[in-house]
C-alpha cells in the first residue's frame, strides 16, 4: 500500500503514475526499447499497446509521445499522429523527430509555412544529420527548394 505523501504527490502532478507505481525512468527506458523493437519490426499494435501505456505511465515524456506519433503516422492516422508529435515538441521544443513528422504532417495537410517551419528547426536542431529524420527533413527541403526555383523558372520563360 502506497503511503499518503506518495498519493498527495501523484495528486498533486509531482510525480508520475509510472513513479506511483515504482516504474523507474530506466525501465521505462527498456521498455521503450522493446516498443521501438516493435516499431522497426512492423509490430505495428503491439508497439501502439506499449507507447500508450508508457505515456499513461508519464504523460510527460516527449519521447514516448513522439513515438507513439510515429506509430500512428505509419498507420496512417495522420490526426493523431499530429497531436502526439505536437505534444512532443510541447513538452520538449527540440524533439528532432518530433518537428520532422509534425512538418510532413503540415505539409501533407498543405500548411507549407508551418512545415517548413518545423523542418527547418529539425535540421537546426541535428546539423550534422546524426538522426534519420532530420536526414529526411533536409531532403524535402531541398526538394521544395528544387521544385520552387524550377516553378519560377517556367514562370519566366512563360512570359
Amino acid at each position: 500500500m502506497k503511503d499518503a505523501l506518495q498519493e498527495e504527490k501523484l495528486v498533486k502532478g509531482e510525480i508520475t503514475i509510472g513513479e506511483y507505481v515504482g516504474l523507474d525512468k530506466e525501465r521505462q527506458y527498456e521498455i521503450a526499447r522493446k516498443g521501438y523493437e516493435l516499431i522497426e519490426t512492423g509490430r505495428l499494435e503491439e508497439a501502439e499497446t506499449i507507447y500508450k501505456g508508457l505515456v499513461a505511465a508519464d504523460p510527460y515524456d516527449s519521447v514516448f509521445h513522439c513515438q507513439l506519433g510515429a506509430i500512428y503516422f505509419r498507420k496512417q492516422d495522420f490526426n493523431s499522429a499530429f497531436e502526439r508529435f505536437d505534444d512532443s515538441i510541447r513538452l520538449n521544443k527540440a524533439n528532432v523527430d518530433a518537428l520532422a513528422g509534425r512538418g510532413e504532417l503540415f505539409l501533407m495537410k498543405q500548411e507549407y509555412e508551418l512545415g517548413i517551419v518545423d523542418l527547418k528547426q529539425a535540421v537546426e536542431n541535428d546539423p550534422h544529420g546524426k538522426k534519420q529524420s532530420s536526414i529526411r527533413a533536409r531532403a524535402i527541403l531541398l526538394s521544395l527548394r528544387d521544385a520552387v526555383e524550377e516553378r519560377q523558372t517556367e514562370m519566366e520563360t512563360e512570359h
